[in-house]
């Protein structure tokens, strides 16, 4: 992130924020979630304006991302002009193997839907990083770890460490996984909404903390 701060101190910053409902800020007071608190925190650290895009959907899992990403204008230009890139993205293709263990007490629902989410997030990272590829400004990617949106299912945490070390796997010069797994286990009573879902707005805090926590101070 300095690469990006030391070149353009002046200049507005461009912020995208991909993925889901998590994304979207839904469980904060007024939807006020991560992306919009890490926004402010960039605004506050580097003093500059930013040109900030929340492109978060409720209920998106990574195919649909995915599918956007290829085949949407608005995300597309929205990543091109993206100096910071947020995405969370995960929770809902573990959320439908639940369903389906609930419904089949298929064991291997979360394992196929974990190689479906791997295929589809190392496409999406992909998709990201082609369309950057002829950036001619530095840029970041923070792909933000999942917590167990599923505690009372007793697979859910062996699903969500496997999810999370596919995150892992993007990792590069632009890219940092946002770790807020440990944070948020046996604190869900605390962080997350009363659904038992979504982070409340002090889960959201701790996310965009926990992202700002990865920065490059100037």
């Amino acid at each position: 992130m300095s690469k990006v701060m030391t070149m353009h101190p002046r200049s507005p910053l461009r912020y995208t924020a991909i993925g889901d409902s998590i994304t979207a800020g839904i469980g904060s007071w007024f939807n006020y979630g991560y992306a919009h608190q890490y926004r402010d925190f960039i605004k506050k650290d580097w003093k500059t304006r930013v040109v900030f895009r929340n492109l978060g959907k409720p209920g998106w899992t990574s195919q649909q991302l995915l599918h956007a990403l290829r085949n949407d204008a608005v995300f597309f230009k929205a990543i091109q002009a993206a100096d910071i890139i947020t995405c969370s993205i995960g929770g809902n293709d573990l959320i439908q193997a639940g369903r389906v263990y609930d419904k089949t007490r298929n064991k291997k629902a979360g394992e196929m839907a974990l190689q479906h989410f791997q295929r589809n997030f190392l496409s999406i990272d992909q998709n990201i990083k082609n369309i950057k590829k002829f950036s001619n400004t530095p840029y970041i990617i923070r792909y933000i770890e999942l917590y167990n949106p599923l505690p009372e299912l007793a697979l859910a945490r062996q699903w969500v460490k496997k999810l999370n070390q596919i995150l892992h796997k993007a990792a590069d010069s632009h890219t940092k996984i946002v770790p807020i797994y440990a944070t948020f286990l046996h604190q869900e009573n605390t962080l997350l909404f009363i659904d038992g879902m979504h982070p409340n707005y002090k889960g959201h805090r701790v996310i965009a903390e926990t992202i700002r926590s990865l920065d490059d101070k100037p």
